[in-house]
């Protein structure tokens, strides 16, 4: 637990349900606090703590946003503190139908009920035999058919709460706790009109599944402790990187801290009143004081490429929504597609008050930008080629005072073969490891590219580059940190980062020439990569892969003309190849991060090679009786006997193999063996025939025909 009540410690137990059919807490509060637990509990999944990297331990003014409580709430010093009246209401999970969600919108960001199902807080207040009431919404719109909710008896004094959510739901269209909920609502006290009081809370949890005090925050809480499980966060990549549209069209930014940033802009229905850190300070003026409008020239563009809007916006007075004067926060986006004249209306863009105010991030491309009402024909920001943009702040029909800092338009980041993966950890434990994945869009594959890593107090980097497997692209990172005895957690990036190939990394080379010969072809060139030697050069004829050398060869002069290279850059091999005429290419395949290089291709014509095909002859051929008799020798370089077959047009007609002397070949031709001759007898029929003699080859060679001879009977 974060504080103390009072100097004691608040201990709570579990929630049973009431015979009114609400759900209680049995809770007590002690005095001085025994030893804790010598081993800490793992603390169960917090949906605060897994989804923003930030608990709803009201430690910062992020963790609720009082512009949208129904009651006036303040958070200080690690408490929120609540004015309790009728109607009073803690959004802990939000959402407005018919604006564009952003950061903590429950459409951005829903709940996993799955994962979370119960309720637990700490809370102080005054009233006894009173009721509580937690509400929740599948659907934007938080009516009573998407909405289901459970009551809860309260206890004055400090109590620890913890409300099972997956009972059964007994408000609104009693929708159960089940699938993805958008919006979350904590009413802590239901006060009849009149009555009124103060509340505290100390921190606030939508946990899972844990030990027996799942319902606790990480901590010391006297009998027992709670060890935090990781909070990772992606700091990079993230949207703020990529190219921003102004500077890239104009030199500069829409940064309106002076008036030279707001150059060239026309500002519609507001007075501007002067520029300073805050940026251009204007008014609500004219004849439609709610139509603040700025025109802001722009040349065409791709709404597809710059589509992460950011803007830096605050104004005087609080937040509401009433369409009356000091109502209409809210700020839209409108723009032009090239081909067409009818203006594209966005939909509404809340923007809290105070303290609430922070920079407002919003991905174009993530949902339909357009207002359910916009004109015909209607083209969505992604996809459409833009050259007009208008941006209206504040729709105030008031004289409402605002200032707009800076407006940007940006892509996503890009890098060129390599970048940096930045996180952190804010529940950091000594021993905390990471692994850090990617994944390609449009795909489904995480790639690991570091793991085991010993993650610091503060912000960690790890390289991620291209090779390996991993292409150019578009890639979302996932770092998953583990705490020692307590589990792991991951988070996303807040964007996407296109990694495009560094060419820088390449190998570079020549394929100088390509020689024909009997059955091969000798292959001679150079290449190195930047990243290491020796390489690999692979040889290939259409997509039928032909064989490999490595660079091993000196070549002088490839190393004057490329300071660079290795001595030893040149290669130099032979290929095997069929006769005839081949178009062969070279590749040298790259061994960092760059990609292989096409060294380019070359044609050449290879002659057969018949060193291998057996030799010989067909020497005579008689009749005897029925049967032909055919005489000859043969060899085959690669092996004997040599098997000699008999042929007359298609038709087998029978073998023999070498194996008589023949000492006059072995005298006349080089290599042959001494028993090289043969002798086949072979049945034919009356009449003449032409009887053809073939040795077979027993290696590589083909076979050869030992002639043909015509014979009578």
């Amino acid at each position: 637990m974060r504080r103390t009540v009072g100097g004691r410690f608040v201990v709570g137990l579990v929630v049973t349900a009431l015979a009114v059919g609400t759900l209680g807490v049995v809770a007590t509060t002690g005095g001085a606090s025994p030893a804790h637990a010598a081993t800490a509990e793992p603390e169960a999944p917090d949906f605060a703590s897994d989804t923003y990297g930030d608990p709803w331990d009201y430690a910062n003014v992020e963790d609720q946003n009082t512009s949208s409580t129904g009651t006036t709430t303040t958070v200080t010093g690690g408490v929120l503190r609540v004015d309790l009246r009728s109607g009073d209401s803690i959004p802990l999970v939000d959402t407005t139908s018919g604006s564009l969600p952003y950061g903590r919108d429950g459409v951005v960001q829903p709940v996993d009920t799955s994962r979370y199902s119960s309720l637990s807080f700490s809370m102080d207040q005054p009233f006894s035999n009173q009721i509580g009431a937690v509400y929740w919404w599948t659907c934007r719109e938080k009516t009573s058919a998407c909405g289901g909710g459970i009551t809860f008896s309260v206890t004055a004094g400090s109590r620890v709460y913890d409300l099972p959510l997956d009972v059964s739901s007994t408000l609104q269209g009693k929708r159960p706790w089940s699938g993805k909920v958008v919006a979350l609502r904590l009413d802590p006290v239901v006060l009849p009109a009149g009555k009124t009081g103060t509340a505290s809370i100390d921190w606030t949890r939508l946990h899972g599944k844990g030990g027996a005090h799942a319902a606790y925050p990480p901590g010391d809480h006297g009998s027992f402790s709670v060890a935090a499980r990781p909070r990772p966060v992606v700091d990079s990549p993230n949207p703020s990187q990529g190219e921003d549209l102004a500077t890239t069209q104009r030199g500069r930014p829409w940064d309106f801290t002076s008036a030279a940033g707001a150059a060239g802009i026309t500002v519609e229905n507001a007075t501007v009143l002067g520029y300073d850190s805050t940026g251009m300070v204007a008014r609500n003026s004219g004849v439609h004081p709610g139509d603040s409008q700025l025109h802001i020239p722009v040349s065409a563009f791709s709404g597809a490429k710059y589509h992460n809007l950011s803007f830096d916006y605050t104004y005087d007075g609080p937040f509401s929504l009433a369409d009356t004067p000091g109502g209409g926060k809210l700020a839209r986006i409108i723009w032009w597609d090239r081909s067409s004249g009818t203006p594209q209306i966005g939909n509404d863009v809340l923007t809290a008050a105070g303290v609430n105010a922070r920079q407002v991030s919003i991905d174009l491309n993530a949902q339909s930008d357009l207002d359910e009402d916009a004109l015909q024909p209607r083209f969505e920001w992604n996809g459409a080629t833009i050259d007009q943009f208008r941006f209206d702040p504040n729709e105030d029909p008031g004289a409402l005072t605002w200032h707009l800092r800076a407006i940007h338009l940006r892509a996503d980041p890009v890098a060129r073969g390599a970048t940096t993966v930045t996180f952190h950890d804010t529940a950091w434990v000594a021993g905390a490891t990471a692994s850090v994945a990617v994944q390609a869009a449009g795909t489904s594959t995480w790639t690991d590219i570091a793991t085991g890593v010993a993650v610091t107090q503060g912000s960690n980097a790890v390289p991620f580059r291209l090779g390996n497997g991993l292409d150019a692209g578009t890639y979302r990172v996932r770092v998953t940190i583990t705490h020692p005895d307590t589990g792991s957690q991951s988070a996303l990036s807040p964007g996407v980062v296109v990694m495009q190939r560094d060419p820088s990394h390449d190998p570079l080379g020549s394929f100088d020439s390509l020689a024909g010969g009997a059955g091969t072809a000798t292959v001679a060139g150079w290449a190195f990569d930047p990243d290491g030697s020796p390489i690999a050069v692979r040889f290939y004829e259409g997509a039928s892969y032909l064989g490999a050398v490595t660079t091993s060869v000196r070549r002088a002069d490839v190393q004057r003309a490329h300071p660079g290279a290795p001595a030893a850059s040149g290669f130099q091999g032979t290929l095997s190849l069929p006769a005839g005429t081949h178009s062969v290419c070279a590749y040298a395949i790259s061994v960092g991060a760059g990609s292989n290089t096409t060294l380019g291709c070359r044609s050449v014509t290879v002659r057969a090679d018949t060193s291998h095909d057996p030799r010989g002859s067909l020497d005579t051929a008689s009749v005897s009786g029925s049967s032909a008799v055919l005489a000859g020798w043969a060899f085959d370089v690669d092996g004997a006997p040599t098997t000699i077959r008999f042929y007359e047009g298609a038709s087998y007609l029978g073998a023999t193999t070498t194996g008589r002397p023949r000492p006059d070949v072995q005298r006349n031709v080089s290599g042959a063996p001494a028993n090289a001759g043969w002798q086949g007898s072979i049945p034919i029929g009356s009449g003449s025939h032409s009887v053809c003699a073939f040795a077979i080859t027993v290696g590589p060679g083909s076979n050869t025909n030992l002639g043909c001879r015509t014979v009578s009977r």
